[in-house]
């Protein structure tokens, strides 16, 4: 049994190495980045002016005023929808990310939308058949387990084996463990949070997804895994505070409001949503969002390090939310009891660990003692207990 364990851990521990060359759908263009909207809407002089004029519409707490009642900036609105501006959307990653936002801020705040409904982010196409994770079978709680291998830590060693992802991962967890000597506390969360943005933007997510949702059957396994992203300087603080104060805080900073609509968009689910999530039951997109998340105000992690229940939130509690106790309720769900991110972060786990491993060919503990010619075998399919 400890054998088999051992060699289905090196198993995984190959899948995570090879390039994902599975039958990937290529997200094809179908917006143009607020960026280069911007750049050609400045080509055009009677664009450019509108612009100008809308950017100044917007500027002070008399915006609201400005933009219901004042005539110019509900002319130069007018143009700016027809232009390549309102259509645009920003990369994920992108280099001017922040920019490119507040490009996108400068029409949709004109039209006075729910910023938390929209999504400034281009869509993700899912690259996988919804059923192809096996999700019945993780719901059911059906599938066999295997205690003997530590997901996480072979999700470690892969990363270690990547020059990127041992770089990056080696930056944020220094940054994060460094002791602010200015402040005189434990670190320097901006500079954390800073760290894990880039490490997440710059590492392959077959990678950093293999350490933030190994699939774990142990406590060991869960706590190594709440702990990737240094959880006591980028989650834990002092006090715990409101949820909606911190949603309201995460709201006024570009990136992290855009990331929480962006997050809503792909993992909340509706009374209408079909399926386990939204947009066709897009588990990438879910979690892509998810983890964006990371490195902000909003950041969310594991509650605890158990196997068998665990809870995501962000570091806020709904206690002496008064009357808004049931909006302070709702809006923590989303984390908390979120059907679509539970079944996302399974359906990963159970794509990495059994999926995939059943069309990988690699030599079988049987066949150790024959010849390279014979070594070429077929995995049988293996599955794992996801709860």
């Amino acid at each position: 049994m400890k054998s088999s364990a051992v060699w289905m851990c090196f198993c995984i521990f190959l899948l995570l190495l090879a390039p994902n060359t599975g039958s990937e759908l290529e997200a094809q263009p179908e917006w143009v980045d607020c960026i280069q909207a911007s750049e050609m809407c400045n080509q055009n002089p009677h664009c450019s002016s509108r612009y100008r004029v809308m950017r100044q519409c917007l500027v002070g707490k008399e915006k609201e005023t400005m933009l219901d009642n004042n005539k110019e900036c509900q002319a130069a609105l007018e143009v700016l929808l027809v232009s390549p501006l309102y259509d645009c959307r920003c990369k994920r990653g992108m280099k001017k990310e922040l920019q490119c936002l507040q490009n996108y801020w400068t029409i949709h705040m004109g039209l006075n939308e729910d910023m938390e409904d929209l999504s400034p982010y281009e869509p993700i196409a899912p690259n996988r058949q919804p059923d192809e994770f096996g999700l019945a079978a993780i719901s059911s709680g059906t599938t066999p387990t295997e205690k003997n291998c530590n997901p996480c830590l072979v999700a470690t060693k892969a990363c270690n084996l990547n020059g990127i992802c041992k770089r990056q991962r080696s930056t944020y967890i220094t940054t994060c463990s460094k002791l602010d000597t200015n402040k005189g506390e434990s670190c320097n969360r901006k500079r954390c949070h800073k760290a894990l943005r880039a490490f997440l933007d710059r590492v392959p997510p077959e990678l950093s997804h293999g350490l933030l949702f190994c699939p774990c059957q142990t406590e060991g396994c869960a706590e190594r895994r709440r702990q990737t992203i240094v959880p006591e300087c980028s989650y834990i603080d002092k006090e715990k505070p409101n949820c909606l104060e911190l949603r309201t805080t995460c709201r006024q900073d570009y990136l992290c409001r855009y990331r929480l609509a962006d997050y809503m968009n792909n993992c909340g689910k509706t009374p209408h949503t079909m399926g386990t999530c939204p947009n066709k039951d897009n588990h990438q997109a879910c979690l892509a969002s998810f983890v964006r998340l990371i490195g902000t105000e909003m950041t969310p992690n594991y509650v605890d390090s158990s196997s068998t229940n665990w809870t995501i939130s962000p570091w806020c509690t709904c206690k002496g939310s008064g009357n808004q106790e049931e909006e302070c309720l709702n809006f923590l769900r989303h984390f908390t009891n979120n059907t679509c991110l539970r079944y996302s972060i399974q359906a990963f786990g159970y794509g990495m660990y059994n999926s995939q491993i059943k069309n990988v060919t690699v030599p079988t503990p049987s066949s150790m003692s024959k010849t390279s010619e014979e070594w070429s075998v077929i995995i049988p399919k293996v599955t794992f207990l996801l709860v």
